[in-house]
C-alpha cells in the first residue's frame, strides 16, 4: 500500500513540476499543498491545493481557466467564485484529468491565509498521530482503498477525515465499524 502511496506521489510531482501547475499557481498567490498529498496517505489520484487569494479576482480566474484547459485538456472542469457562509470571497477551480493513463482529480482552493494555515494545522496534526500509531497509515490507506473499491468514497460519502477520525480517534480497523458508526 505504501508503495502505491509513493507512485502516486511521484505523479502527483510530475503534474505539480512537469505539467507547470505549481509554477502557474505562484502567478495567483502562494501554493500550498494539503490533503492526502501533505499527510503522505494518497490512496487515489486526487491533489489539493490552497492558494492565499490575496490578489485573487474573477478575471483571474478566467486566466487561470485558460491555462488549465489548454494544458490540461479535462475531461470535467468547473470553476467558480463563491462567498462562504462567513462571508468571505473564495475561488474554486476543480478538474479531472488523464495523466500518463490514470484519472487524475485536482482541486484548487483560492482561500485567505487563515484558512489555509487551519487546514495545514489539521494535516500536520493527523500526519503525526499517523508516525505515533503503529500501524495506522496501513490501516488508513487499506480502509481507504475498501472504500474506493465499493464505490463509497469521495464527494457525498465518505471522506478522508471520516477514515482519519475512525482509525486515529477511534482505533477502528474495518469498513464494517465505519459502517456501523453512520448508523448512529
Amino acid at each position: 500500500m505504501t508503495d502505491e502511496n509513493q507512485n502516486r506521489k511521484k505523479q502527483a510531482d510530475a503534474i505539480l513540476y512537469q505539467y507547470g501547475l505549481l509554477e502557474e499557481l505562484s502567478r495567483y498567490g502562494v501554493p500550498h499543498l494539503v490533503g492526502s498529498y501533505r499527510m503522505d496517505l494518497m490512496a487515489w489520484n486526487d491533489l489539493d491545493l490552497d492558494i492565499e487569494n490575496d490578489g485573487m479576482s474573477l478575471e483571474k480566474l478566467y486566466q487561470l481557466s485558460a491555462f488549465l484547459l489548454k494544458r490540461f485538456h479535462p475531461t470535467w472542469y468547473e470553476a467558480k467564485e463563491e462567498v462562504t457562509a462567513e462571508g468571505k470571497m473564495v475561488w474554486f477551480h476543480g478538474l479531472e484529468v488523464w495523466i500518463e493513463g490514470e484519472l487524475w482529480n485536482i482541486d484548487l482552493w483560492f482561500f485567505d491565509r487563515e484558512t489555509i494555515r487551519e487546514a495545514e494545522r489539521y494535516c500536520d496534526r493527523r500526519a503525526k498521530q499517523v508516525k505515533e500509531q503503529p500501524g495506522a497509515r496501513e490501516t488508513i490507506l487499506r480502509l481507504k482503498q475498501e472504500l474506493i473499491g465499493r464505490g463509497l468514497y469521495g464527494f457525498g460519502k465518505y471522506t478522508s477525515m471520516e477514515v482519519y477520525e475512525a482509525v486515529l480517534d477511534r482505533h477502528m480497523t474495518k469498513v464494517e465499524e465505519l459502517w456501523e458508526r453512520r448508523k448512529i
